[in-house]
Parts: C-alpha cells; structure tokens; sequence
C-alpha cells in the first residue's frame, strides 16, 4: 500500500474510532481526543478540536510530526488542544501506534478518588494489569503535558493512565487497541463501583 492510500485509510479508521468512543458514551459533548501514528514513519493523524469525536469526518483529521509540525490540514481546522502530550506519547514510546483521550464516567471518577483503578476482573488483571494516575492540570496546559510525560516514564508497562478529573489515556498498538484498552477500563471502572456497593453476607 502507497504511503498517500496508507493515510487515507487511516483518516477513515480514525474517524470511525472517534464516533465509536463517542456512540459507546465514553465521552460528551466536544471532548476528547485521538490519534494514530502512520506506521514506520515519525508523523501521525489527531482529530481537531472544538468537534464531537461523534462527529469526525475522515477529511478533517490533521497530520502532524510528532515533533509538533503541521504537515496537512485540509479543512483548516485546529489540533487538539491536547496535542502536545499525543505527540509525547509517541517520542516516549515508539512502540505506540495510537492514543485515545477520552472521558468515560465511571474510570473518570475513579481518577478522583483512588491512585489506581481496582483490578476486579480476571481480564483487568490479564490485560491492563495496572492503570495507575496522574495528577490534574487544566485541559491543554503545559502542566497537564509534564504530567502525562512524568505518568509515562513513571509507568512504562502502564497501556492506560487514570487522567485526575480528566478521564484516561489509553495506549495502543493501534486505534483499535486503544479503544479496546479504553473500553475495557471504563467496564473495569463500573463493575467496581457495582461492587463497592453490594454489601456481604
């Protein structure tokens, strides 16, 4: 596949990613975030910001070089305000082949009151073995991009972060691990709030 075809199909897997994340509820409104490294190269896609992720078109994705380049941008829109630590993500573990940043209520409000989401499922333990968090910072913030640079070097095994009144940050190999990491961990979140409630005996 052409590096111009290989682009292209990513542009639509992104999109299509962006409206699953928003159609499962894991987030609202305009927030959130993803992107995808284009395979063997130092570039990658990220959705704009101020648009639902339930409303992500192929043709409005950016590309960029993960040292913050803008390469194209066909509808001239803006990046993500969250950017910057996408692009980290990506210096800081070539091994990453996709970021989404989203806001899943149950592990958002985990990232709250608990310095790691419980591992209450044979398949957290097995998959995400740990999800531990990072501090807060506004969204955007120079501050918010030092703590997910910290979060990232202080758990390297870490595939999903806890984002402090934020939401999560999931890692994956591609979009469509990054999305299964982020699902599973908002599942996670909610069978141990479910069990938290239930009394014993």
């Amino acid at each position: 596949m052409s590096h111009e075809m290989e682009i292209i199909r990513l542009r639509k897997e992104l999109a299509e990613y962006s409206r699953r994340c928003f159609n499962r509820g894991l987030v609202s409104g305009t927030g959130g975030n993803l992107s995808v490294r284009v395979p063997g190269t130092d570039t990658a896609l990220i959705t704009p910001t101020g648009i639902s992720l339930g409303d992500i078109d192929p043709e409005i994705n950016l590309l960029m070089k993960i040292d913050g380049t803008l390469i194209e941008n066909p509808c001239g829109l803006k990046p993500s305000k969250e950017t910057a630590f996408h692009l980290a993500v990506y210096q800081i573990r070539p091994e990453a082949g996709a970021v989404a940043h989203v806001h899943p209520p149950y592990a958002t409000a985990y990232s709250n009151v608990a310095e790691r989401l419980p591992m209450v499922t044979v398949s957290a333990q097995g998959v995400l073995k740990e999800v531990p968090r990072i501090e807060s910072a506004m969204a955007g913030s120079k501050e918010l991009y030092e703590f997910v640079k910290a979060g990232l070097l202080k758990y390297p095994a870490a595939k999903v972060l806890l984002m402090k009144e934020h939401g999560t940050l999931a890692i994956g190999a591609d979009l469509k691990q990054s999305y299964y990491l982020t699902d599973l961990t908002e599942d996670t979140a909610k069978i141990a709030f479910i069990a938290s409630q239930i009394k014993a005996g």
